[in-house]
């Protein structure tokens, strides 16, 4: 008795249960977090090295942006997930522009790319985790 109460109770789990469809979405945004803190420590010390991690760091994370959704389509019918990948794919390209205009000594270019950064990152959590 209690092995087919043992294997009822295993069976209904297994068949309620639904897979977690983004698991490293905390892990990634965090991740892309610091990465965006190393840049911004390399603009403070001067340091081309550090900021080269830290985009290196950004657009590794931001390749990864089946984590970023919160859900495909939301209820408006807005695809977040071609959104998402879009704003990842600009991110990743103002990144390059960031660590282009940092080596050639053009500071505030490098610090105005790193706020355009922070605006698109601003932008997709207000329209794809509505904030």
């Amino acid at each position: 008795m209690k092995k087919l109460i043992l294997t009822v109770v295993i069976l209904s789990g297994a068949l309620f249960a639904q897979e977690y469809l983004h698991p490293d979405r905390m892990k990634n945004m965090q991740a892309m977090e610091t990465a965006l803190s190393t840049i911004q420590k390399g603009f403070l010390y001067n340091q081309v090295f550090v900021v080269k991690n830290g985009v290196k760091d950004l657009k590794v994370t931001a390749k990864h942006t089946e984590s970023f959704i919160k859900e495909g389509v939301n209820k408006e019918g807005f695809n977040t997930l071609v959104y998402a990948r879009k704003q990842a794919k600009d991110i990743s390209g103002l990144a390059d522009k960031i660590l282009v205009d940092f080596e050639k000594g053009d500071r505030y270019n490098a610090a105005n790319g790193y706020l355009q950064i922070l605006s698109k990152c601003l932008s997709c959590h207000q329209t794809v985790r509505s904030w």
